[in-house]
């Protein structure tokens, strides 16, 4: 039922369109655009995410020349999970959303241009291991035309919709 009422939220939001305000919920980088989105899904009661979320967060500190704008979305609880929705509109990864709410423990770098997903990192992550693999992000969508920028990695999980 809640899927449902996340559903249905989202698609009122699409209706309403860009004329709506929304609280934005990332981490604010540089004044450069960013290149690569990385979206975050958390919980509070999520394991996985207390092993990710410190090495990320000084991940992005060591990388804050690399384009990469943080995204979080949080699915703690049905009030953070409609705040979620409303965050994935403002960040332009409804997409993304759409593939993997619900889903914890997972970052998923995608396009900041088209949205799509590029690649994905977990808990298995070191921190040296996340800066490469954003900084191989930034230079995927700068050489690699759109659309054919999934590496398909072993790191993403099957999403609900097609990417």
């Amino acid at each position: 039922m809640r899927r449902f009422i996340a559903f249905a939220l989202l698609i009122t939001m699409l209706a309403i369109g860009p004329a709506a305000s929304f609280a934005k919920s990332s981490t604010p980088r540089s004044a450069q655009s960013p290149v690569v989105r990385a979206v975050l899904f958390r919980a509070d009661w999520c394991a996985n995410c207390h092993i990710l979320e410190p090495i990320l967060e000084k991940a992005m500190a060591q990388a804050a020349g690399v384009p990469v704008e943080l995204v979080v979305l949080d699915f703690t609880n049905p009030a953070s999970w409609d705040q979620a929705i409303e965050v994935a509109l403002d960040h332009n990864v409804v997409q993304t959303y759409n593939a993997y709410a619900g889903i914890t423990g997972l970052v998923v770098l995608t396009a900041a241009d088209t949205g799509e997903r590029i690649d994905c990192i977990n808990r298995t992550f070191s921190e040296a291991a996340i800066i490469h693999v954003m900084q191989q992000a930034v230079s995927t969508v700068r050489t690699v035309p759109q659309g054919q920028r999934d590496r398909h990695s072993a790191f993403c999980p099957a999403g609900r919709a097609p990417l």
